[in-house]
């Protein structure tokens, strides 16, 4: 193939041949950095393990631009054979090839680089530091959860990189560290930690995210409802309600939909809220309780009896959108001695539509009290169905 002859190395039959030895001659023994790179990259494209040992030799290359894509190609490998090579790359004179070592030793995710990328990420430039957060949140190790809230305080596309990689590490074990950054100084850092809380789930944190429910700032309000929805636990529901009645939109909605995750302990207290003067907060409650559904339904028919008028119809309303679950709490609530449940009961039978028409001819045999205007307004009139049995026994 003349390799170190004058004319160049076939690199399309080498790459179909995936003749790796081949390539490493060329690496090893090639004048061209044209040529020594052309075999970097062919490496590259067949990729795997046996690429590992002539790409690691291409780290040591006098030319940056071969040590670039070497370490770019190693880190796609993903062997851990090259872990201790990338470290060393760390130290490299070019900029652009520590950072490519750095991507590298993310993508490879080895424990070995945790340190060094910790030095990385205080010391490095700032494109460095941006990589050296990121590979830190993929390798997932406890070790880096200080530094990573310690950076946090950078500029704005660093701490958003170590927010990610605070989010990615989601272990249990850095909880405390989370906590006390809910009171840090910078609205970024209690932002990220509260989100970061959420995701980890640890009933710890929920005491201190309620606290952060009141936080001066917004987003970090917002973030600490959501993170307080996903842990679910009941002690967040009377905060979360008092949250609905936040100033900003983002909070409420973020509010209501913890409750909605929160579920069936959430029930009683949206209820009572939507006797609200407010009509945004008795408009979320509504739809949080949909979101519930079936849980809702029987604390929801017990409602009908209490309340205005336009309570009463909220009520119906949401029992309409649970639908099919709700139906026969709905049959059952046509009996109650109290005839706003009785109303409101076959209100929302009506409008859940002809599926329960048969229910309700049923129904109106037996039921004296039964307020036949608002059956004869639903769909297959079952009143006149009723009658008509009447005539035919």
């Amino acid at each position: 193939m003349g390799l170190l002859g004058s004319s160049k190395p076939d690199f399309r039959k080498m790459e179909d041949e995936r003749d790796i030895k081949g390539l490493m001659k060329v690496l090893e023994h090639g004048k061209d950095a044209y040529i020594r790179r052309k075999a970097v990259e062919t490496l590259g494209d067949i990729g795997g393990r046996r690429t590992t040992e002539p790409l690691i030799h291409a780290l040591g290359d006098k030319d940056p631009g071969i040590r670039r894509k070497a370490a770019k190609f190693l880190g796609e490998a993903g062997d851990r054979r090259a872990v201790e090579p990338l470290i060393a790359a760390l130290k490299d004179e070019s900029e652009y090839i520590r950072e490519e070592a750095v991507h590298a030793l993310g993508e490879i995710g080895d424990k070995r680089a945790v340190e060094p990328l910790i030095v990385a990420l205080r010391n490095g430039s700032e494109y460095i530091r941006e990589e050296a957060a990121s590979a830190l949140g993929e390798i997932g190790d406890k070790r880096a959860v200080e530094p990573l809230i310690a950076a946090l305080n950078e500029n704005e596309y660093i701490r958003e990189k170590a927010g990610e990689a605070l989010i990615e590490i989601g272990d249990k074990r850095m909880a405390g560290a989370l906590i006390l950054a809910l009171k840090d100084k910078n609205e970024y850092v209690r932002m990220i930690a509260a989100e970061a809380l959420g995701e980890i789930g640890n009933k710890r944190a929920v005491e201190p995210l309620i606290l952060a429910l009141k936080d001066v700032d917004l987003e970090v309000r917002k973030k600490a409802a959501e993170a307080l929805g996903k842990i679910e636990d009941k002690r967040s529901v009377d905060p979360l309600i008092t949250a609905l009645r936040d100033a900003y939109p983002d909070i409420r909605e973020g509010a209501a939909e913890a409750l909605v995750n929160i579920g069936e302990p959430a029930v009683e207290p949206l209820i009572q809220v939507m006797k609200d003067e407010d009509w945004d907060i008795r408009w979320r409650s509504a739809v949080a309780l949909g979101k519930i559904g079936e849980p809702a339904v029987e604390p929801l028919i017990a409602a009908l009896k209490e309340g205005s008028e336009y309570v009463r119809e909220d009520i119906a309303g949401i029992l309409v959108k649970i639908g099919e679950p709700a139906v026969e709490p709905l049959i059952a609530a046509l009996k109650n001695r109290n005839e706003y449940v009785r109303e409101g009961a076959a209100e929302a039978l009506v409008k859940i539509g002809e599926s329960v028409v048969g229910h309700l001819v049923g129904a109106l045999k037996d039921i004296k009290e039964f307020p036949r205007k608002t059956a004869a307004d639903g769909p297959g009139k079952p009143e006149a169905q009723v009658e008509k049995d009447k005539s035919v026994q």
